[in-house]
Protein backbone atom coordinates (compact mmCIF):
# COMPACT_ATOMS: atom_id res chain seq x y z
CA UNK A 1 0.00 0.00 0.00
CA UNK A 2 1.38 3.42 -0.97
CA UNK A 3 1.97 6.10 1.65
CA UNK A 4 1.58 9.88 1.66
CA UNK A 5 2.31 12.68 4.12
CA UNK A 6 -0.22 14.23 6.51
CA UNK A 7 -0.18 16.44 9.61
CA UNK A 8 -1.79 14.21 12.24
CA UNK A 9 -3.07 15.51 15.58
CA UNK A 10 -2.40 13.05 18.41
CA UNK A 11 -3.38 15.32 21.29
CA UNK A 12 -2.88 18.88 22.58
CA UNK A 13 0.59 20.08 21.59
CA UNK A 14 1.25 16.95 19.52
CA UNK A 15 0.85 17.57 15.78
CA UNK A 16 3.12 15.39 13.65
CA UNK A 17 3.84 15.40 9.92
CA UNK A 18 4.04 11.65 9.26
CA UNK A 19 3.70 9.02 6.57
CA UNK A 20 0.19 7.60 6.37
CA UNK A 21 -1.53 5.12 4.07
CA UNK A 22 -2.95 6.81 1.00
CA UNK A 23 -6.71 7.06 1.59
CA UNK A 24 -9.08 5.20 -0.70
CA UNK A 25 -12.02 6.79 -2.48
CA UNK A 26 -15.01 6.18 -0.15
CA UNK A 27 -18.02 4.41 -1.69
CA UNK A 28 -20.30 7.18 -2.94
CA UNK A 29 -17.61 9.78 -2.25
CA UNK A 30 -14.45 11.15 -3.85
CA UNK A 31 -10.68 11.26 -3.46
CA UNK A 32 -9.02 14.65 -3.90
CA UNK A 33 -5.30 15.19 -4.46
CA UNK A 34 -4.69 18.32 -2.43
CA UNK A 35 -2.60 21.06 -4.04
CA UNK A 36 -2.94 23.82 -1.47
CA UNK A 37 -4.17 24.62 2.02
CA UNK A 38 -4.23 27.58 4.39
CA UNK A 39 -3.62 27.96 8.11
CA UNK A 40 -6.48 29.37 10.18
CA UNK A 41 -6.25 30.62 13.73
CA UNK A 42 -8.61 27.83 14.77
CA UNK A 43 -6.09 25.28 13.44
CA UNK A 44 -3.44 26.77 15.70
CA UNK A 45 -5.82 26.71 18.67
CA UNK A 46 -6.84 23.09 18.06
CA UNK A 47 -3.23 21.94 17.63
CA UNK A 48 -2.35 23.54 20.96
CA UNK A 49 -5.46 22.82 23.06
CA UNK A 50 -7.45 20.17 21.22
CA UNK A 51 -11.18 20.18 20.46
CA UNK A 52 -14.02 18.22 22.09
CA UNK A 53 -15.24 16.93 18.71
CA UNK A 54 -11.88 15.45 17.71
CA UNK A 55 -11.02 11.84 18.44
CA UNK A 56 -7.26 11.49 17.71
CA UNK A 57 -5.53 10.63 15.54
CA UNK A 58 -6.96 13.21 13.13
CA UNK A 59 -5.52 15.09 10.15
CA UNK A 60 -6.09 18.82 10.76
CA UNK A 61 -6.80 21.69 8.35
CA UNK A 62 -10.04 22.93 6.80
CA UNK A 63 -9.09 25.53 4.16
CA UNK A 64 -7.93 23.72 1.04
CA UNK A 65 -8.16 22.96 -2.64
CA UNK A 66 -7.06 20.24 -5.03
CA UNK A 67 -7.88 18.05 -8.01
CA UNK A 68 -10.42 15.23 -7.99
CA UNK A 69 -8.51 11.99 -8.54
CA UNK A 70 -11.42 9.55 -8.18
CA UNK A 71 -15.19 9.85 -7.87
CA UNK A 72 -17.81 7.29 -6.90
CA UNK A 73 -20.79 9.61 -6.62
CA UNK A 74 -22.42 12.70 -8.09
CA UNK A 75 -21.58 16.33 -7.41
CA UNK A 76 -22.76 19.19 -9.68
CA UNK A 77 -19.95 20.46 -11.89
CA UNK A 78 -17.46 17.91 -10.60
CA UNK A 79 -15.66 15.09 -12.37
CA UNK A 80 -12.34 13.32 -12.15
CA UNK A 81 -9.60 15.80 -13.08
CA UNK A 82 -11.58 18.88 -12.00
CA UNK A 83 -10.06 21.49 -9.68
CA UNK A 84 -12.12 22.08 -6.57
CA UNK A 85 -12.15 24.09 -3.35
CA UNK A 86 -13.25 22.41 -0.15
CA UNK A 87 -16.22 23.71 1.84
CA UNK A 88 -15.35 22.22 5.25
CA UNK A 89 -18.78 22.29 6.94
CA UNK A 90 -20.89 19.29 6.00
CA UNK A 91 -24.62 19.77 6.66
CA UNK A 92 -27.09 16.92 7.02
CA UNK A 93 -29.68 18.43 4.68
CA UNK A 94 -32.56 17.19 6.85
CA UNK A 95 -32.65 19.14 10.14
CA UNK A 96 -34.92 22.15 10.71
CA UNK A 97 -32.06 24.59 10.02
CA UNK A 98 -31.10 22.87 6.76
CA UNK A 99 -34.75 22.89 5.71
CA UNK A 100 -34.68 26.66 6.18
CA UNK A 101 -31.55 26.93 4.04
CA UNK A 102 -29.31 27.59 7.06
CA UNK A 103 -26.83 24.89 6.06
CA UNK A 104 -23.90 26.61 7.82
CA UNK A 105 -25.60 26.16 11.22
CA UNK A 106 -26.87 22.63 10.62
CA UNK A 107 -27.84 21.02 13.93
CA UNK A 108 -26.11 17.77 12.87
CA UNK A 109 -23.13 19.42 11.18
CA UNK A 110 -19.91 17.54 10.59
CA UNK A 111 -16.68 19.01 9.27
CA UNK A 112 -13.32 18.22 7.81
CA UNK A 113 -10.58 18.46 10.46
CA UNK A 114 -13.00 17.69 13.32
CA UNK A 115 -15.12 14.69 12.32
CA UNK A 116 -13.24 13.75 9.13
CA UNK A 117 -9.56 14.05 8.23
CA UNK A 118 -8.66 17.52 7.02
CA UNK A 119 -6.55 19.19 4.35
CA UNK A 120 -3.03 19.34 5.85
CA UNK A 121 -2.17 16.32 3.75
CA UNK A 122 -1.51 15.16 0.21
CA UNK A 123 -4.92 13.52 -0.19
CA UNK A 124 -8.44 14.06 1.14
CA UNK A 125 -11.09 11.35 1.30
CA UNK A 126 -14.48 13.04 0.76
CA UNK A 127 -17.35 11.11 2.39
CA UNK A 128 -20.59 10.56 0.44
CA UNK A 129 -22.53 13.03 2.59
CA UNK A 130 -20.09 15.82 1.71
CA UNK A 131 -20.23 14.96 -1.99
CA UNK A 132 -24.03 14.89 -1.96
CA UNK A 133 -24.25 18.22 -0.11
CA UNK A 134 -21.97 20.00 -2.60
CA UNK A 135 -18.88 20.44 -0.45
CA UNK A 136 -16.61 20.25 -3.50
CA UNK A 137 -16.84 23.60 -5.29
CA UNK A 138 -15.52 23.81 -8.88
CA UNK A 139 -12.65 26.26 -9.33
CA UNK A 140 -12.34 28.20 -12.57
CA UNK A 141 -9.16 28.09 -14.70
CA UNK A 142 -8.30 31.71 -13.89
CA UNK A 143 -8.42 31.15 -10.13
CA UNK A 144 -5.14 30.26 -8.40
CA UNK A 145 -4.73 27.74 -5.60
CA UNK A 146 -4.07 30.63 -3.21
CA UNK A 147 -7.36 32.26 -4.16
CA UNK A 148 -9.19 28.94 -3.90
CA UNK A 149 -7.90 28.40 -0.36
CA UNK A 150 -8.75 31.95 0.69
CA UNK A 151 -12.34 31.34 -0.43
CA UNK A 152 -13.24 29.59 2.85
CA UNK A 153 -12.36 32.45 5.23
CA UNK A 154 -13.86 34.93 2.77
CA UNK A 155 -17.03 32.81 2.66
CA UNK A 156 -17.31 33.15 6.44
CA UNK A 157 -16.95 36.91 6.07
CA UNK A 158 -19.66 37.00 3.39
CA UNK A 159 -21.99 35.04 5.66
CA UNK A 160 -21.24 37.48 8.48
CA UNK A 161 -21.96 40.55 6.35
CA UNK A 162 -25.10 39.17 4.74
CA UNK A 163 -27.53 40.13 7.54
CA UNK A 164 -25.76 43.48 8.04
CA UNK A 165 -26.89 44.61 4.58
CA UNK A 166 -24.16 47.23 4.21
CA UNK A 167 -25.39 50.04 1.97
CA UNK A 168 -23.42 52.34 -0.36
CA UNK A 169 -22.20 55.39 1.52
CA UNK A 170 -22.29 53.83 4.99
CA UNK A 171 -19.50 53.88 7.58
CA UNK A 172 -18.19 50.49 8.71
CA UNK A 173 -15.97 49.87 11.73
CA UNK A 174 -13.92 46.65 11.83
CA UNK A 175 -12.35 45.88 15.20
CA UNK A 176 -9.32 43.65 14.73
CA UNK A 177 -6.86 43.76 11.81
CA UNK A 178 -6.06 40.08 11.52
CA UNK A 179 -6.78 38.27 8.25
CA UNK A 180 -10.52 38.10 8.94
CA UNK A 181 -10.61 41.79 9.85
CA UNK A 182 -8.82 42.71 6.62
CA UNK A 183 -11.25 40.57 4.61
CA UNK A 184 -14.18 42.26 6.37
CA UNK A 185 -12.78 45.69 5.54
CA UNK A 186 -12.22 44.75 1.89
CA UNK A 187 -15.69 43.20 1.61
CA UNK A 188 -17.31 46.30 3.14
CA UNK A 189 -15.62 48.41 0.49
CA UNK A 190 -16.91 46.04 -2.21
CA UNK A 191 -20.40 46.52 -0.79
CA UNK A 192 -20.06 50.26 -1.26
CA UNK A 193 -19.09 51.51 2.19
CA UNK A 194 -17.65 55.00 1.82
CA UNK A 195 -15.80 55.07 5.12
CA UNK A 196 -14.14 51.92 6.47
CA UNK A 197 -12.43 52.22 9.86
CA UNK A 198 -10.12 49.52 11.19
CA UNK A 199 -9.19 49.43 14.89
CA UNK A 200 -6.29 47.39 16.24
CA UNK A 201 -3.83 47.31 19.15
CA UNK A 202 -1.00 45.18 17.71
CA UNK A 203 1.78 47.31 16.13
CA UNK A 204 2.45 44.79 13.35
CA UNK A 205 -1.21 44.46 12.46
CA UNK A 206 -1.69 48.22 12.59
CA UNK A 207 1.10 48.45 10.03
CA UNK A 208 -0.55 45.77 7.89
CA UNK A 209 -3.89 47.60 8.02
CA UNK A 210 -2.25 50.88 7.01
CA UNK A 211 -0.48 49.19 4.10
CA UNK A 212 -3.83 48.51 2.45
CA UNK A 213 -4.33 52.25 2.18
CA UNK A 214 -8.11 52.18 1.86
CA UNK A 215 -9.19 52.41 5.49
CA UNK A 216 -8.98 54.89 8.35
CA UNK A 217 -6.84 53.07 10.94
CA UNK A 218 -7.21 53.61 14.70
CA UNK A 219 -4.68 52.48 17.29
CA UNK A 220 -7.19 51.58 20.01
CA UNK A 221 -4.41 51.02 22.53
CA UNK A 222 -3.66 54.75 22.37
CA UNK A 223 -7.11 56.23 21.66
CA UNK A 224 -10.57 55.80 23.14
CA UNK A 225 -12.25 53.74 20.46
CA UNK A 226 -15.82 55.15 20.56
CA UNK A 227 -14.47 58.72 20.65
CA UNK A 228 -12.11 58.05 17.74
CA UNK A 229 -14.93 56.54 15.68
CA UNK A 230 -17.19 59.51 16.39
CA UNK A 231 -14.39 61.82 15.22
CA UNK A 232 -13.92 59.77 12.05
CA UNK A 233 -17.65 59.89 11.24
CA UNK A 234 -18.37 63.58 11.87
CA UNK A 235 -19.98 62.74 15.19
CA UNK A 236 -22.57 60.33 13.77
CA UNK A 237 -21.00 57.03 14.78
CA UNK A 238 -20.57 54.00 12.56
CA UNK A 239 -23.49 52.44 10.72
CA UNK A 240 -21.95 48.99 11.18
CA UNK A 241 -19.42 47.63 13.69
CA UNK A 242 -17.88 44.19 13.14
CA UNK A 243 -15.90 42.73 16.03
CA UNK A 244 -13.33 40.17 14.88
CA UNK A 245 -11.12 40.44 17.96
CA UNK A 246 -11.82 37.63 20.48
CA UNK A 247 -11.86 39.91 23.51
CA UNK A 248 -14.56 41.25 25.82
CA UNK A 249 -13.67 44.96 25.73
CA UNK A 250 -14.04 45.52 21.96
CA UNK A 251 -17.35 43.66 21.96
CA UNK A 252 -18.65 45.99 24.65
CA UNK A 253 -17.13 49.10 23.03
CA UNK A 254 -18.73 48.30 19.67
CA UNK A 255 -22.14 49.39 20.92
CA UNK A 256 -20.85 52.86 21.84
CA UNK A 257 -19.14 53.30 18.46
CA UNK A 258 -22.45 52.97 16.62
CA UNK A 259 -24.82 55.67 15.47
CA UNK A 260 -28.62 55.49 15.40
CA UNK A 261 -29.96 52.18 14.06
CA UNK A 262 -26.42 50.86 13.84
CA UNK A 263 -25.73 47.15 13.44
CA UNK A 264 -23.22 45.27 15.59
CA UNK A 265 -21.79 41.93 14.45
CA UNK A 266 -20.07 39.70 16.98
CA UNK A 267 -17.97 37.77 14.50
CA UNK A 268 -15.54 36.48 17.12
CA UNK A 269 -16.14 34.30 20.16
CA UNK A 270 -14.91 34.09 23.73
CA UNK A 271 -13.98 31.00 25.73
CA UNK A 272 -16.94 28.82 26.73
CA UNK A 273 -16.51 29.41 30.46
CA UNK A 274 -15.88 33.17 30.10
CA UNK A 275 -18.19 34.29 27.31
CA UNK A 276 -20.49 36.72 29.14
CA UNK A 277 -20.19 40.38 28.17
CA UNK A 278 -21.92 43.57 29.32
CA UNK A 279 -24.01 45.39 26.73
CA UNK A 280 -25.33 48.89 27.45
CA UNK A 281 -29.08 48.28 27.17
CA UNK A 282 -29.86 52.02 27.15
CA UNK A 283 -27.72 52.50 24.05
CA UNK A 284 -29.40 49.54 22.35
CA UNK A 285 -32.86 50.80 23.33
CA UNK A 286 -32.61 54.51 22.58
CA UNK A 287 -30.47 54.24 19.44
CA UNK A 288 -32.48 51.25 18.16
CA UNK A 289 -29.36 49.18 17.66
CA UNK A 290 -29.35 45.67 16.22
CA UNK A 291 -26.94 42.92 17.26
CA UNK A 292 -26.00 39.94 15.08
CA UNK A 293 -23.89 36.84 15.47
CA UNK A 294 -22.03 35.09 12.67
CA UNK A 295 -20.60 31.61 12.46
CA UNK A 296 -19.17 29.50 9.65
CA UNK A 297 -20.19 29.40 5.97
CA UNK A 298 -21.95 27.24 3.42
CA UNK A 299 -21.30 26.05 -0.13
CA UNK A 300 -23.34 29.01 -1.36
CA UNK A 301 -21.02 31.46 0.36
CA UNK A 302 -17.99 29.58 -1.00
CA UNK A 303 -19.25 29.98 -4.55
CA UNK A 304 -19.71 33.72 -3.98
CA UNK A 305 -16.22 33.99 -2.50
CA UNK A 306 -14.63 32.16 -5.43
CA UNK A 307 -16.43 34.46 -7.85
CA UNK A 308 -15.16 37.58 -6.03
CA UNK A 309 -11.58 36.29 -5.80
CA UNK A 310 -11.54 35.05 -9.40
CA UNK A 311 -12.69 38.46 -10.62
CA UNK A 312 -9.99 40.23 -8.60
CA UNK A 313 -12.45 41.91 -6.25
CA UNK A 314 -10.12 41.08 -3.36
CA UNK A 315 -6.38 40.71 -3.87
CA UNK A 316 -5.43 37.42 -2.21
CA UNK A 317 -1.72 38.17 -2.36
CA UNK A 318 -2.17 41.06 0.08
CA UNK A 319 -3.76 38.79 2.69
CA UNK A 320 -1.42 35.83 2.17
CA UNK A 321 1.85 36.96 3.70
CA UNK A 322 3.76 33.66 3.81
CA UNK A 323 4.05 30.62 1.52
CA UNK A 324 5.55 27.33 2.67
CA UNK A 325 5.69 23.66 1.63
CA UNK A 326 3.76 21.06 3.63
CA UNK A 327 7.05 19.95 5.19
CA UNK A 328 7.27 23.35 6.94
CA UNK A 329 3.71 23.39 8.27
CA UNK A 330 5.03 23.61 11.84
CA UNK A 331 6.84 26.84 10.91
CA UNK A 332 3.65 28.23 9.41
CA UNK A 333 1.67 27.37 12.53
CA UNK A 334 4.28 29.15 14.64
CA UNK A 335 4.11 32.27 12.44
CA UNK A 336 0.33 32.31 12.76
CA UNK A 337 0.43 31.73 16.52
CA UNK A 338 2.84 34.64 17.01
CA UNK A 339 0.74 36.97 14.88
CA UNK A 340 3.67 37.46 12.47
CA UNK A 341 1.60 36.29 9.51
CA UNK A 342 -1.84 37.15 8.20
CA UNK A 343 -2.53 34.03 6.15
CA UNK A 344 0.01 31.25 5.51
CA UNK A 345 -0.43 29.30 2.26
CA UNK A 346 0.80 25.70 2.24
CA UNK A 347 1.82 23.97 -1.00
CA UNK A 348 0.59 20.46 -0.27
CA UNK A 349 2.49 18.87 -3.13
CA UNK A 350 5.85 20.11 -1.84
CA UNK A 351 7.12 17.80 0.86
Amino acid sequence: MSTTKAAVFHGPGDLRLVAVSKPSCPPGGALVRLTGSMICGSDVKIAKKGHPAIVPPRVLGHEGCGVIEEMDGDCPGCAAGARVAIEPNIPCGNCVNCQRGWFHICINSQSFSLHHDGVFAEYLAVPPRALAMGNLIPVGPGTSDEQACLAEPLACVLNGQEPLAIQPGESVLVIGAGPIGILHAESALLNGASNVIVAETSPSRLQAARSFGRAHVIDSSAENLPDAVLAATDGRGADVAIVTAPAREPMEQGVHALGFRGRLSLFSSLAKDASAITIDSRAVHYKELRIFGASSSSARHMKQALSILGAGGINASRVITHRLPLSRLARGMDLAARGEALKVFISNGQI
